[in-house]
């Protein structure tokens, strides 16, 4: 394995300057072209006082998460092509040592630029402006690490379920906004009349939280976009809301759950999964076969309340839901077993959508 993981290290040596320069140039840039204070005289007093309005901690957290979304489709696209995957599962080394050495080299693909700019956007903040809690940033950056191998491993194996790039990618997208999806969807039937904002069930408050506020927890990238807010208020040293201190009460726990779920389903699946599988279709159980009639029911459970029931958006939205299943299939020719998960997705969506209109 020692081997294998010196070959993995040297192998990224160009993505990993590629990334690093990149990263720079985007955190040094945004911090030496954004308003990091400002001052202003107070009618009662006239004292010029002093404003902190960014400490850029949202751009490096969004280089942290577009990292996490990059480099574990180059890290395992290896299984996705036949001659890949024959080349790097005929190597002297288990399956298992094979994806450890692939998550090692995408920790150093993606902590080594994440580290480097967000020190350096640091120390340039600290030129221009020294008032910022510099201990903020330091606590962000603990705590950062390890949400971002979390949002790393939950990508990784969302991706690995499919047997090709595009059908990797399409996983990754469609299982991080299933949830949000869902609950999105609830909150839309969901009348509390309290604070009311918009017109949408969803939109209305519940204990302080909206319906896409609480859609908003769900998303894979929340925790650490949640706990990028919370640091950047001790930064700009204004308190912190109870409610950001809540959010990451609840989305923390939530992630480190599906974290240590991603990081089994990699280890355990990582022997069952077969080289012949590479470039065939995808017809894992995390794929399309339970994407499609999901998408389908949600979609149409939702219409009465988007489109007050027209029968035109039930029917267009039917029809992009099973091109879902011809994208499964890669043809116009489904199975049996496709056309009736799919008839019952639709009928159960239409079922909801008619009772909740009537209710």
């Amino acid at each position: 394995m020692k081997k294998t993981l010196v070959y993995e290290l040297r192998r990224n040596i160009l993505p990993l300057a590629v990334f690093c320069v990149c990263a720079l140039l985007v955190s040094v840039f945004f911090v030496f072209t954004t308003n990091l204070s400002y001052t202003y005289r107070p009618y009662d007093t006239g004292e010029e006082v002093l404003e902190l309005s960014n400490s850029c901690i949202s751009v490096f957290t969004a280089i942290l998460c577009v990292l996490c979304a990059v480099v574990p489709v180059m890290q395992f696209s290896y299984r996705m092509k036949q001659r890949s995957a024959d080349l790097w599962y005929a190597l002297p080394i288990t399956r298992k040592k094979l994806v450890l050495t692939r998550l090692v080299g995408g920790f150093v693909l993606v902590f080594v630029p994440y580290t480097l700019a967000y020190w350096l956007g640091v120390a340039c903040i600290a030129m221009r402006e020294p008032h910022f809690a510099f201990w903020a940033y330091a606590a962000f950056y603990a705590i950062s690490l390890p949400l971002g191998a979390i949002i790393f491993g939950t990508n990784a194996f969302l991706f690995t379920r499919g047997n090709t790039v595009a059908d990797g990618i399409v996983f990754v997208v469609l299982w991080s906004v299933l949830l949000p999806c869902i609950m999105t969807v609830c909150f839309m039937w969901v009348n509390v009349p309290r604070q009311p904002f918009g017109g949408l069930g969803a939109s209305n408050y519940y204990n302080g939280f909206n319906g896409f506020d609480m859609a908003g927890f769900l998303f894979p990238y929340s925790p650490v976009a949640y706990t990028a807010g919370y640091f950047e208020s001790f930064a700009e040293r204004e308190p912190s809301s109870d409610l950001s201190l809540f959010s990451l009460c609840f989305i923390v726990p939530l992630a480190v759950i599906e974290g240590a779920g991603a990081y089994a389903g990699l280890f355990v699946c990582a022997d069952r999964d077969k080289s012949e599988n590479a470039e065939q279709i995808s017809a894992s159980w995390m794929g399309y076969r339970v994407l499609a009639p999901v998408y389908a029911f949600l979609l149409l459970a939702s219409v009465g309340s988007v489109f007050d029931g027209s029968v035109i958006a039930g029917v267009l939205l039917a029809i992009a839901g099973i091109a879902l299943f011809f994208a499964y299939r890669r043809s116009f020719r489904l199975k049996a077993c496709d056309l009736i998960s799919y008839a019952a997705a639709v009928v159960l969506g239409i079922a909801v959508a008619i009772v909740l209109m009537s209710t």
